[in-house]
């Protein structure tokens, strides 16, 4: 059984890892964009594969590996938070007012 400490940092770092989820896949869209369709979907689907495995080994070394449904509804908030987040600040930086310099 996990202590409540450890069940909190799990949390905070799976909501982290769903916020860096979701801009990293953000990323690997534009940098997959001008591929064929078939390596977009093999492309897309090891991106997947290496996050979930990333994810577990970053679980095994916190808490030993115990897992649990919400860690992962978790991640699909931080998930969430993160295209709100894009949303909020992409419409707040005005870009060619920083390259213009």
């Amino acid at each position: 059984m996990m202590s409540a400490k450890l069940q909190l940092i799990t949390f905070v770092i799976s909501f982290l890892y769903g916020i860096l989820f979701y801009f990293l896949t953000i990323l690997n869209f534009k940098l997959i964009n001008n591929l064929k369709v078939y390596l977009k979907h093999i492309i897309t689907f090891v991106y997947v594969i290496d996050m979930a495995i990333i994810y577990i080994i970053i679980l095994y070394h916190l808490n030993k590996g115990y897992f649990h449904i919400y860690f992962i509804l978790t991640v699909f908030l931080g998930f969430i938070v993160g295209a709100i987040l894009k949303s909020k600040l992409i419409s707040k930086i005005n870009v060619k007012k920083i390259f213009k310099r």
